[in-house]
């Protein structure tokens, strides 16, 4: 075989190894391509979702507002009697989240052969008292729909950590007679006890002034000390909102595990503009 044809065979087998390097290379290319857009494309649907849903989400908001609601309860049962008082105060981050601390204090009358919810077990007592101190988050989930959700700690004859998380949305916000839904869960971890609250009312009167609405709501208790089985109690409930004061009244009544009850609650709202 001739110089020449060894030197021509050469530059041929030279010309397709690196034709087949240019081939692999761009098939990995391609791939790698691929799996960058892959990757990067859901990304960016989501940031423009998002955009879409919630515009302006990492911008803070200005001005912010500074919100102060004071509230107290009363519950009075068969079985036992509870009060009730506190205040949350929430600050704005940006339009959908806030941040919020809750400093609530209770007293708990327990009746006769009724055990303590809060130790089993330990005996009876005529009073219990006790603190519960919480932070979380707000979040504006679209217009008037809240999520609310936080974590905390009791103090004094209690020393459970509890989660807790509450629910409000209005359906039908531009008819005639708006309903409110709105529940609220709570975890403690003291007696494992879960305990949720659900009510559901429609605004039946609405003027410059007042605000009335009606409805039907109760709580069922799951786990820890119950064991299997489940309580719960539910009845009729009103509530009232006077706007110029920016105050409110709730009140309920009805029937369950701790028989007959009745509870009334009252709330004030202040906001401020910064």
């Amino acid at each position: 075989m001739s110089r020449v044809l060894v030197s021509e065979m050469r530059c041929s087998m030279k010309e397709a190894v690196m034709r087949n390097l240019r081939r692999l290379f761009r098939v990995r290319a391609a791939l790698i391509a691929t799996i960058l857009v892959s990757i990067c494309a859901p990304s960016s649907l989501c940031a423009q979702g998002l955009n879409d849903l919630y515009p302006d989400f990492t911008k803070i908001q200005k001005p912010g507002e500074l919100d102060i609601v004071g509230y107290g309860q009363a519950y009075a049962s068969d079985k036992y009697g509870e009060l009730g008082q506190g205040f949350q105060i929430e600050q704005s981050t940006n339009r959908y989240v806030g941040v919020f601390g809750r400093l609530t204090g209770y007293q708990l009358w327990i009746g006769g052969g009724f055990d303590s919810p809060l130790s089993p077990g330990s005996g009876h007592s005529a009073r219990l008292n006790f603190g519960r101190g919480q932070g979380g988050l707000d979040f504006n989930l679209y217009p008037g729909t809240h999520l609310l959700v936080s974590g905390g700690q009791d103090f004094g004859d209690s020393h459970a950590a509890i989660i807790e998380g509450d629910f409000s949305s209005w359906l039908l916000a531009h008819s005639f007679h708006p309903v409110n839904f709105s529940f609220s869960s709570t975890h403690n971890f003291e007696n494992r006890v879960t305990s949720t609250e659900i009510d559901i009312q429609a605004v039946v009167l609405s003027t410059e002034k007042y605000m009335v609405m009606l409805g039907g709501g109760g709580a069922m208790y799951f786990g820890g000390f119950l064991g299997p089985a489940a309580e719960g109690q539910g009845g009729p409930d009103v509530s009232l909102w006077y706007r110029p004061w920016n105050i409110g009244f709730s009140a309920q009544a009805g029937y369950g595990g701790a028989h007959q009850y009745g509870q009334i609650n009252m709330y004030k709202a202040l906001t401020f503009p910064e």
